[in-house]
């Protein structure tokens, strides 16, 4: 397949109701994959990725208080029914080695902030598969996805999408290693 490009929007729920209890809802056209749906909801605390083209995606943690879910040993992620596990090096230096470590079945991820400083997911095996890019005005993010890329990878990389990804700069990684400390909390991967 060839790569392609494609934007998220921000939906805002019409219902008080919904609103309450969503944080974030994103929607697109991810190419062949038709229309795809995430949600980022406070009850149950997880992001769900819904699409027809797509296997069907979550990320969830109890412990995240409010907003992007937290990435730490309560983290739980499944794409298309396959619970992936998560690791990260949380004193790296360089941007490579900060990387969140994902093993999803028999393929191996890391999502990182890429040379451009723009976001990524990279496959072992295959290299940078999804990428972010600069979005245009009244667009939430733009989404590269490169040509070697198929249904899981893109799963993967939106369902991170509703993950705290702060983690991925220095400055983040040492706001998220002191707060943890201050609230006195799991660590954070």
């Amino acid at each position: 397949m060839s790569g392609f490009s494609f934007d998220l929007v921000e939906r805002v729920p019409e219902r008080r109701r919904e609103r309450k209890v969503t944080f974030l809802h994103l929607v697109g056209t991810a190419g062949p994959y038709g229309e795809i749906s995430l949600k980022i909801t406070s009850s149950p605390r997880e992001a769900t990725l819904v699409g027809d083209g797509l296997p069907g995606a979550t990320i969830s943690n109890p412990g995240t208080p409010y907003g992007h879910i937290t990435l730490d040993e309560r983290t739980r992620l499944t794409v298309g029914g396959v619970t992936a596990r998560l690791s990260r090096n949380r004193r790296a230096l360089r941007k490579e080695d900060r990387g969140i470590s994902i093993m999803l079945g028999g393929r191996h991820y890391t999502y990182l902030s890429g040379p451009t400083g723009r976001e990524e997911l990279r496959d072992s095996e295959r290299g940078p598969v999804v990428r972010q890019s600069d979005p245009p005005a009244g667009v939430m993010m733009t989404l590269i996805v490169l040509p070697d890329a198929d249904a899981t990878d893109l799963a993967l990389a939106l369902v991170m999408q509703g993950a705290d990804r702060l983690v991925l700069t220095v400055g983040g990684a040492v706001f998220s290693g002191v707060m943890s400390f201050l609230n006195g909390s799991e660590r954070n991967m």
